[in-house]
This record gives C-alpha cells, structure tokens and sequence, in this order.
C-alpha cells in the first residue's frame, strides 16, 4: 500500500553460462534483483559465475548504480532435521537444531554467492503449508526501495543521454547537411 506497482520477473533457471548475457541485460534494467536460490541445494557454481558477470557488468559501468540485490533462500524447510517444521524460528539465537540449520545455510549461501548476510533472507514459499518469514522478505524489498529508486533515476538518467547524444548527433548532421547543401549551392550559382 502506498508503493508504486512492481514488474515481477522471473528468470528461466540457469544450466549454463550461455544464458549469462540475457540475464546480465535483466539485471540491467532492473530497479531491484531477488536471486532465489534452494537453501537445499549445495551446487551454486553456476549461481555464483552468473552473479559475478551481474556484478562486473555493474562494474565497468561507472556511472550506474547496481540494483540492491537480495539473496532469497527456499526450501527451508529441507534443512536436517528433516521432519522438523515448527516456526517460528529465532534466528539471532539459533538454539534448536532447524534454527542452527537454516542460520547455517544462510552463512554458506551468503559467503558462496557474494551477499552479506543482511542480505540474506530464508524462506519458504510453498503452497502446501503457511508461507514463512513471507513479510520479512516484503519488508526488506520496502527496506531497499529507496535504493531501487536511486538505481532507477541513474539508469533513466543514462537513458535520457544516450538518447539525447542521439538526438544531438542528428542535429549535427542535419546542420552539416545544411552546410554543405548551401556550400555547394553557392558554388554552382558562382560565375
């Protein structure tokens, strides 16, 4: 409430780094960057790669302010002990073995990927059951509009004077066109 509407875009899964440039273009135009990646899952090779080329592409642009990204971890629930599921789970204690488990995973998904673990926020988002830690995702995306917002104004920014380098460009030839025209036009009228 209050906020202005979001574009959601969900991006295929990546199985290769053919899929890189697509995704660096994405990231490109994005305000904000959720990757989603399962606590579950240990394989973050490609994960961490195409994160990377998102992160240098931002990089060698200097004049562009990289969206705020947050790592969304799902498949908590996954997480040893297996058949334990009873939220809410205090993380800043970590005092049963799911809490240990999930806090465990965030600190290797952040390290691994290159996210602070401020950054970093648990989930699960099945259908099956209750959704969980849902809001603390939404309050974090509030948290970082304000960034997405500064990151938007330097890409439209950017935007702006490459179409008006553009539009400058065309003024400047259609001036020299003029130039010319009169050039050889006075030339021909000479005696």
């Amino acid at each position: 409430e209050g906020l202005s509407a979001a574009l959601l875009i969900d991006s295929p899964g990546l199985t290769d780094a053919a899929s890189f440039d697509v995704l660096v273009e994405s990231a490109a135009q994005a305000d904000m960057v959720l990757w989603v990646s399962s606590a579950a899952r240990a394989a973050r090779e490609i994960d961490r790669r195409a994160l990377t080329a998102i992160r240098d592409h931002f990089a060698a642009e200097p004049n562009r302010r990289r969206p705020p990204m947050l790592l969304v971890l799902t498949h908590i629930d996954a997480l040893r002990p297996f058949n334990e599921w009873e939220p809410p789970y205090d993380l800043t204690v970590a005092s049963s073995t799911k809490s240990q488990s999930i806090l465990g995973a965030m600190e290797a998904g952040a390290s691994e990927l290159g996210f602070a673990l401020s950054e970093t926020l648990p989930v699960r988002v099945d259908v099956a059951l209750a959704p969980y830690n849902v809001d603390a995702l939404w309050a974090k995306i509030i948290e970082l509009v304000p960034e997405a917002q500064r990151a938007r104004l330097l890409r439209t920014l950017s935007d702006m004077t490459n179409a008006s380098s553009w539009s400058t460009v065309w003024s400047q030839a259609a001036n020299a066109g003029r130039v010319i025209k009169s050039t050889f036009l006075s030339r021909s009228t000479s005696p």
